[in-house]
């Protein structure tokens, strides 16, 4: 006699079937949760990774990745553990964390997450905040703003089991899934990636904006022969921003990010050119505000600090705190640095700076220099000879 079995959508009976045990079904519950790990990372980041594919940026593409990849990861762990488990109110509550963990990677991976890649780019910055967050106690605030996805992921922890029956069904023999299958599993993933978009959209992350803006103004600027004050192409970019580096800004460039702070929507923005130009430029709200030669705190600053003589009256943006231990390390020092040593930019990754000094007899110490405002020697050493 033919058994029969009551339709349960939502297998709230918390029983098992035979389709749950079978192996085809577990693979359809990981592949559902790569697919929505996928498709969440894609609506937080995709829309600025494609922006920032089109820019000469440097540094900017390795941390959005990561964050992708954690969020597939994370998709492909709950999609495999909750199809093991199959139990419904299980797959809801599951699901529903997913959603709480994806939101805080959302929120942490432009600061945390780039500066692992910083440290990853150049093991010389390991251990150091880089990128710091600057949120603080705003976690809360994060899964608030995200309850649109938690509320999506624990809807599809609903009704995974109803749709992974219904998927494993249209697997073959063979193991291959059918296109009515695949477009199962495919239906609820726009909603996910809307989900993951308009939570991103509501995220203070200014970064991407800034250095669009900074890009378009700069080629600008460079082809304009005349008085930027004078400059105005209605287009909303304050053009007279880059007066005062005017005549540094030759050659090709690149651009990276030196500081953000979202409380107040100031990004600070490098740009390298390759005519040796070393320019800092800040966006505040979306608007392009001012550019300054970045060298002179570095150099000069430096100099003065290493070598004990004053700076230059008028000398512009040469202001260089230390610690008082440094400042106490390098006055031992001074004798063997000399009056005339030669000061150079070793790595840099955000606003966090390595440089050399050398002296005249090849004694040579490295110096870290951090902040923009202030700018401070943090600590130096000796570099073996």
């Amino acid at each position: 006699m033919a058994q029969t079995r009551s339709v349960d959508p939502f297998n709230l009976d918390l029983s098992a079937d035979e389709t749950e045990k079978l192996p085809a079904y577990r693979r359809m519950g990981l592949l559902n949760g790569l697919l929505i790990g996928l498709a969440l990372g894609l609506g937080a980041w995709g829309l600025e990774a494609w922006r920032v594919s089109q820019l000469p940026v440097r540094g900017y593409m390795p941390s959005l990745l990561l964050g992708l990849g954690l969020m597939i990861i994370l998709g492909g762990f709950v999609g495999w553990l909750t199809s093991r488990i199959a139990l419904t109110p299980v797959a809801v509550v599951l699901w529903a964390l997913t959603g709480v963990l994806g939101i805080l990677i959302m929120g942490y991976t432009p600061y945390y997450g780039r500066t692992l890649m910083a440290w990853v780019a150049d093991w010389r910055f390991r251990g150091r905040d880089v990128y710091p967050y600057v949120l603080e106690g705003s976690s809360t605030g994060l899964v608030l703003g995200g309850l649109l996805i938690i509320l999506v992921l624990a809807v599809l922890g609903l009704l995974q089991s109803y749709r992974l029956e219904n998927i494993t069904s249209e697997v073959n023999h063979k193991g291959r899934l059918s296109r009515r299958g695949w477009v199962s599993l495919l239906v609820p993933l726009p909603l996910v990636f809307l989900a993951g978009l308009v939570t991103q959209s509501v995220m203070a992350n200014p970064t991407a904006p800034a250095v669009e803006i900074v890009n378009r103004a700069i080629p600008v600027a460079q082809s304009y022969d005349g008085d930027l004050r004078d400059l105005d192409l209605g287009d909303g970019i304050s053009y007279i921003a880059l007066r005062p580096v005017q005549g540094m800004i030759d050659g090709d460039y690149t651009l990276s990010i030196v500081d953000v702070n979202p409380l107040n929507s100031t990004v600070v923005v490098r740009a390298e050119f390759s005519e040796g130009g070393w320019v800092y430029c800040r966006v505040i709200n979306g608007q392009l505000t001012f550019c300054d030669d970045a060298s002179p705190a570095y150099t000069r600053g430096l100099r003065s600090l290493v070598t004990g003589e004053p700076l230059p009256d008028g000398c512009r943006g040469c202001g260089l705190q230390s610690l008082d231990e440094v400042s106490v390390w390098l006055a031992q020092r001074r004798d063997r640095l000399g009056n005339s040593p030669i000061i150079e930019r070793v790595a840099q990754e955000g606003s966090h700076v390595l440089m050399s000094v050398t002296g005249d007899d090849g004694y040579a110490i490295e110096c870290w220099i951090e902040g923009v405002a202030p700018i401070q020697v943090t600590g130096c050493r000796e570099v073996a000879g």
